[in-house]
């Protein structure tokens, strides 16, 4: 199936229903066994945050010949079904004025279904395009047709040596008529697809567009730098260990692999493998590289990405035995702050996560899970921890089976910290074990600062039936009578 044809509802559909060749773009098929929902690909190549940050970096201005040629490809995109300047299939004009604004040489390669395009004298189709005269002409959305284009290009066999080399990241701009959407792609175990930036409009409709044309000009300047330092990425590829079917490659991996250690030194580890089997997967089993353990094995930690994370409740928990050591915990390597205002729009409900580019990384111990005992005690151990917690103004959130482990000594170790916070000691919980409210109540002038900022339950998490206990749903604030209702759901 073509990309074109595959592009339209009734092959998109067949597609996506298969997990073999579905495109990772979170669109499913009818009553799908198969969720396309994937990890941020900001995770696998930093290309993708850096794109992002010149977006929106107010330090990255266009000059006056950006404007102009920016101006120039919306006058081109505001006339209705513009017919192709040259009758062989390319589209001459977008190609002339993408050069302009690019400041590259742009190369076409035929194809039926569209045109990629490819940069300098690289022979890979690190950057794709997708275009139609007019939004949904040909019956297709140009943005899925653009995932296949890529797909479809990446699975060449003349392609096999860069593939087996690196997640193949490429950039992907597609629209049609006056509409123009920038989407960045991966290529690990799965070809993954996701939108960096929204479908913009490209013409010039009113008398005083200098506002749109100034911010459409900051996306192809991001385009731009990106785009070079693509080409670079794809030229260095030469230290790169072989790729052996079925075994552990970093082209299936996240691209960190190094973190800096409390004391300063450079901690280098190797990925060994998904710790869920879920394609939304963002948790790695890892081993440190320049390490040993104590009885000279090589030290296994857990690497995960996440865009919030309890570092405090993390480590509360970590000195008293109850959590596995946090190794580090930051922002991704080779990533820096865009101009984007770091907290929550104003307004905006608390508990959204509304950075884009804020991915961190966190590197913990690894704990040798006995699966085949079980503590006598597990409950009991449960609960003190909840009690050291929550009179200390802190609370977990997400306090499900899965996230609590035994140890070899059949000691608790708890795990997964993306939802813990601090809650408002302030509000009495009704269900509560005797004796905590008072606690929390002489506690209270010595943890609860003034400006502390509380936890609240993601506006992603699941709203399955009894999945839940009372009053937990999504953007609602976590408290500790939650804590206590989901002890009671545990076997234990």
């Amino acid at each position: 199936m073509t990309p074109s044809e595959g592009a339209k509802s009734n092959g998109y559909r067949k597609i996506q229903g298969d997990d073999a060749q579905a495109i990772y773009d979170g669109r499913r098929a009818p009553k799908g066994l198969i969720s396309t929902i994937a990890p941020p690909i900001q995770i696998f190549h930093p290309i993708f945050d850096e794109f992002i940050r010149l977006v929106n970096d107010h330090n990255v201005q266009p000059t006056t010949d950006d404007l102009k040629n920016v101006q120039e490809v919306m006058y081109f995109a505001s006339e209705v079904g513009r017919m192709e300047e040259r009758h062989d299939g390319h589209n001459e004009g977008l190609r002339k004025r993408l050069r302009h604004i690019l400041r590259a040489e742009v190369h076409e390669e035929p194809n039926p279904d569209g045109t990629r395009l490819q940069i300098g004298d690289a022979r890979i189709a690190f950057f794709i395009l997708e275009l139609k005269r007019e939004l949904g002409e040909g019956g297709c959305d140009p943005t899925t047709q653009g995932g296949l284009s890529m797909k479809h290009s990446w699975i060449d066999p003349t392609r096999r040596a860069i593939r087996e080399k690196c997640c193949c990241p490429t950039f992907l701009v597609a629209g049609g008529g006056p509409w123009l959407n920038v989407l960045g792609g991966v290529f690990t175990d799965k070809i993954i697809v996701q939108r960096l930036t929204d479908m913009r409009w490209m013409a010039l409709s009113s008398t005083e567009e200098d506002f749109r044309v100034y911010h459409n000009a900051r996306v192809f300047i991001a385009l731009r730098k990106c785009l070079v330092k693509l080409q670079d990425f794809y030229r260095g590829l030469d230290d790169v260990p072989p790729f052996v079917a079925n075994k552990p490659h970093p082209r299936y991996f996240p691209y960190p692999t190094s973190f800096i250690a409390k004391d300063g030194s450079l901690v280098r580890f190797r990925y060994l493998a998904s710790l869920e089997e879920d394609a939304a997967c963002v948790t790695y089993l890892a081993e440190i590289s320049n390490g040993t353990a104590a009885m000279g094995e090589p030290v296994k930690v857990v690497v995960k990405f996440v865009a919030r994370y309890g570092k405090e409740v993390h480590e509360l928990l970590a000195r008293e035995g109850y959590a596995p050591p946090l190794r580090y915990y930051g922002r991704l390597p080779d990533t820096e702050l865009s101009g984007i205002f770091p907290g929550p729009a104003q307004h905006a409900p608390p508990g959204l996560c509304l950075r884009s580019d804020l991915m961190h990384m966190v590197v913990m111990d690894y704990i040798d899970v006995q699966f085949n005992t079980r503590a006598p005690d597990a409950r009991k151990q449960i609960e003190a921890v909840l009690m050291m917690l929550h009179s200390e103004g802190c609370v977990f959130g997400d306090l499900r089976r899965q996230n609590i482990l035994f140890d070899a000594h059949s000691k608790v170790k708890f795990i997964d910290f993306n939802w813990c916070g601090r809650f408002d000691m302030n509000i009495r919980d009704e269900q509560l074990p005797n004796g905590l409210q008072n606690q929390i109540n002489m506690n209270m002038n010595r943890v609860q600062a003034g400006d502390t900022s509380y936890a609240y339950y993601p506006l992603s998490m699941s709203t399955l039936d009894g999945m839940w206990a009372p009053g937990m749903e999504p953007l609602a604030q976590i408290r500790p009578q939650h804590d206590w209702m989901m002890l009671d759901k545990l076997p234990w």
